[in-house]
């Protein structure tokens, strides 16, 4: 990137590519809203899950609003079997952790401290004699506004990190394209795993499904492309390297 010149085409595009997807996007929430409301009547269908399905509005700065599929279940909460269940599930992961070889520190670190969230909820419905605040549906109306967060920076974080390397202008388009399509699939998924889970297991689970398996997951999913994206070769690598070979090949016909 230091010794890579700068053009005033690679800004044009930047510019293009960084404010015109986030304008496309935001010309596309309706489409996108029906989408996904289609995916939560679906999966309700699928699942099982006897609910009904409506809508709840999320204002987005400019006067823009967008409607985000609700479904209106209740809050299952733990009862004293279910935390009994989930201490002894957590104190054998714990232990378990300690049996793992070395060559899975990563692993063991991980599941330590999902022990220690999963511990602290276990504590809190123990011991807690006030209400729960937290509703499910708030829990997935949070997990959908928070990945249309995300689906609005991939361009502009894009505009500032791969846009700059010397990329062709159709694959930024195609990398941002795949990476706002994925998402938009992605997150309504997300979603209604989540409310099913907690459905299945109670409150117990939206501490550590929120912060492990939220906003994390739709970060790490960007990650992902992203790094993809940095494994592709330079135009200025690609002109370098082919024009020998087009060379030789000419060099050998005469």
């Amino acid at each position: 990137m230091v010794g890579l010149p700068w053009t005033i085409w690679r800004l044009v595009t930047t510019l293009i590519l960084s404010l015109g997807g986030l304008a496309a996007l935001l010309a596309a929430l309706p489409y996108v809203g029906r989408f996904w409301g289609a995916v939560f009547e679906r999966a309700r269908d699928f699942l099982g899950i006897h609910a009904p399905l409506g809508d709840q509005l999320f204002s987005l700065p400019g006067g823009i609003t967008f409607a985000l599929p609700v479904l209106a279940v209740p809050t299952p909460l733990p009862d004293s079997l279910v935390l009994s269940i989930a201490g002894i599930v957590c104190a054998v992961v714990l232990v378990g952790s300690f049996a793992l070889p070395e060559r899975f520190t990563p692993l063991r670190y991980l599941l330590r401290f999902l022990v220690v969230l999963q511990g602290s909820a276990i504590l809190f419905f123990a011991v807690s004699r006030d209400p729960f605040p937290y509703r499910l549906q708030d829990h997935v109306f949070i997990l959908l506004t928070a990945g249309l967060v995300v689906m609005g920076l991939v361009p502009l974080v894009l505009g500032f990190t791969l846009h700059l390397f010397d990329l062709a202008f159709w694959k930024k388009l195609l990398l941002t394209l795949a990476i706002l399509i994925h998402l938009a699939v992605w997150i309504p998924l997300q979603a209604v795993a989540h409310l099913w889970l907690i459905l299945h297991g109670t409150a117990l689970l939206m501490p550590v499904l929120f912060l492990t398996g939220g906003l994390l997951l739709d970060v790490l999913v960007f990650v992902a492309f992203y790094g993809w994206a940095l494994s592709w070769r330079g135009e200025q690598e690609r002109r370098e390297t082919l024009p020998p070979v087009h060379l030789g090949r000419k060099a050998r016909r005469r």
